[in-house]
């Protein structure tokens, strides 16, 4: 059983929104919209109906485009960052849930609950930007369940959540497994970049060791990298270090503090500060969340 949801007014459009379970149709942004690398315990599926920009998530980044599916399991670190004008507005739909909420209802459905099980654990073969028309079944769901939702009685409403939850991820696990045609290609420095950070994210970073192998200044590859990413050069870094120190949590059973030395933060505390800050949970939690 999962709490009922609230109703709350933004821009003459109701919005669902509770701990449990957050639904917004066509949210709509005018203003410059970034976001710094974060991840949060809930499955979080946001529907682009415009906008252009650039996803990062998990050492890859996407371009993001109308008319795509941006998927994200619980604690996969990502960013978004979209070029946003009065002309061109960012519009998405945003739902986001926590699993809990449907493994009452999966029981029944064993493949589906398989697939939804493999999805939260980032073993499923799910690309985060799915390329998807505003006539696909999966977008039909999200506007009709934005046109009945105030008119659900209270005492109905979870279980209408439920169905609705259902349908969505059935969409999602029919929703074709090949590469994203939105894999963004970099300039080649930039590629450069993350592959060599990559590679030495457990080493302590220096600009100036990355600068010389790429025979570049320091303030020009920071300044690439930044124009092209949106972030700096030192947050990805410590963004790549928590994903990487995130694999091992899930791998293996080695000591936090291993952890960290591993992932190039070999100060406890710090590791577990920075961790908390990106992933939104301490390392501990994130591991004991894995094994529930």
């Amino acid at each position: 059983m999962f709490i009922s949801c609230g109703y709350l007014e933004r821009a003459g459009e109701r919005m669902v929104q509770d701990n449990w379970f957050q639904y917004e149709y066509r949210r709509t942004s005018t203003d410059y919209f970034r976001e710094v690398f974060h991840a949060h315990s809930q499955m979080e599926l946001t529907y682009v109906h415009e906008g252009r920009g650039l996803l990062i998530i998990d050492g890859k980044s996407y371009s993001i485009e109308p008319s795509t599916l941006l998927v994200f399991p619980p604690f996969r670190m990502h960013r978004i960052q979209i070029q946003v004008t009065e002309e061109e507005p960012f519009i998405r739909s945003v739902l986001v849930f926590e699993p809990a909420m449907l493994h009452g209802y999966l029981h029944e459905f064993p493949s589906l609950k398989s697939f939804f099980q493999r999805l939260t654990l980032q073993q499923a073969n799910v690309h985060p930007v799915i390329a998807m028309a505003e006539t696909e079944p999966f977008v039909t769901l999200l506007k009709q369940f934005s046109s009945t939702m105030g008119s659900i009685r209270e005492v109905e409403f979870e279980e209408n959540v439920g169905v609705f939850l259902l349908s969505l991820v059935h969409q999602l696990k029919l929703s074709p497994d090949g590469e994203s045609a939105f894999l963004k290609k970099h300039h080649h420095h930039v590629e450069d970049i993350i592959r060599w950070i990559e590679k030495h994210y457990m080493e302590p970073f220096r600009l100036e060791d990355l600068a010389d192998e790429l025979h570049l200044s320091s303030y020009h590859v920071a300044h690439l990298f930044k124009e092209s990413t949106g972030t700096t050069i030192v947050a990805y870094t410590r963004a790549t270090r928590i994903r990487h120190a995130c694999s091992l949590l899930r791998k293996s059973t080695l000591p936090l503090s291993e952890i960290g030395y591993r992932v190039g933060i070999p100060n406890p505390s710090y590791f577990s500060k920075i961790f908390s800050e990106i992933m939104g949970v301490t390392p501990l939690t994130y591991r004991r969340h894995l094994i529930k």
